[in-house]
């Protein structure tokens, strides 16, 4: 009797107290969510009249940690040195119209997974087809966004896998396309490269985008590791390109795997001319 009674009173204070924690985790939200955070409080520092530049690095899928943490290191040194406004952010929050609407270029840094809700999708799709400027890096290629118009529309070329035995190979990447992209003439004929290559089922070349750096597969294991993955793209292998999508300028290159290939001062050239040349409304794409 006197242990049920003990067993009485300790599920009784236990419940009281779990409603009185319960009612403080439920007034965070009322005394918080009016309050900006960081990302957006930032943009009421932004001046339309700059160069600015949003670095979004959010990972729902794989997640290339190494690599985020580089580009979010060295895109700060570079923009000072560009005279960029960088701001750097991984808050979805920031892909609506009012704050899109700030900035010329927008950086995928290795984004994976759905990232963005239904409505910060259709906003982003608008600002790139109104005239917004996009560059994606490596992972912003794969095949985890689950969503059509972005991989039919802006990266072009749907990703099917990359080689794992070996994972990282040296290859030699040759540069073929550079009509449309001025700085080209800037960057080597041939240019060796270690990557984690990813291969696509399709060159984005079908779909009107032109191809600065094709892959030279000779030499290299393409092959992935499922039964269905045995193959390469052969002499027709895209790893860096652009396009126009509607009046905005799109840039995507599949190199950026490892942190360390970000203290590589041509791969910084590369990414600084993508930049450079997705925001600039006098250089045409097509």
């Amino acid at each position: 009797m006197r242990k049920a009674f003990i067993f009485f009173i300790v599920l009784y204070l236990g419940y009281f107290t779990a409603k009185k924690i319960q009612s403080k985790w439920a007034e965070v939200p009322s005394k918080t969510e009016k309050v900006p955070n960081d990302s957006l409080l930032s943009l009421l520092k932004l001046d339309k009249d700059d160069y600015n530049v949003l670095l979004y690095s959010k990972a729902n899928g794989w997640v290339h940690e190494d690599a985020i943490a580089a580009a979010k290191k060295i895109f700060p040194r570079i923009a000072q040195k560009q005279n960029w406004k960088l701001t750097v952010s991984d808050d979805s929050a920031l892909f609506s119209t009012a704050q899109l609407s700030y900035f010329d270029v927008v950086i995928w840094n290795n984004v994976t997974g759905q990232t963005l809700d239904s409505l910060q999708r259709e906003t982003f799709k608008n600002y790139i087809e109104t005239g917004g400027g996009f560059v994606g890096i490596h992972g912003s290629g794969d095949d985890s966004h689950q969503w059509e118009w972005y991989d039919k529309n802006v990266i072009r070329a749907l990703f099917s896998h990359h080689p794992m035995k070996p994972q990282f190979q040296v290859g030699t990447l040759s540069k073929i396309g550079d009509s449309l992209f001025p700085a080209a003439k800037d960057f080597p004929d041939q240019w060796k490269w270690e990557e984690e290559w990813y291969v696509f089922y399709e060159s984005p070349k079908i779909h009107g985008s032109t191809v600065l750096y094709n892959l030279d597969e000779s030499n290299l294991v393409m092959v992935g590791e499922q039964e269905d993955k045995q193959w390469g793209m052969g002499e027709d292998h895209p790893i860096v390109w652009y396009h126009c999508q509607e009046k905005g300028k799109v840039f995507y290159t599949a190199m950026g795997h490892k942190g360390t290939y970000y203290q590589d001062t041509l791969y910084q050239q590369l990414l600084i001319e993508a930049v450079e040349w997705a925001g600039n409304n006098s250089i045409k794409c097509n």
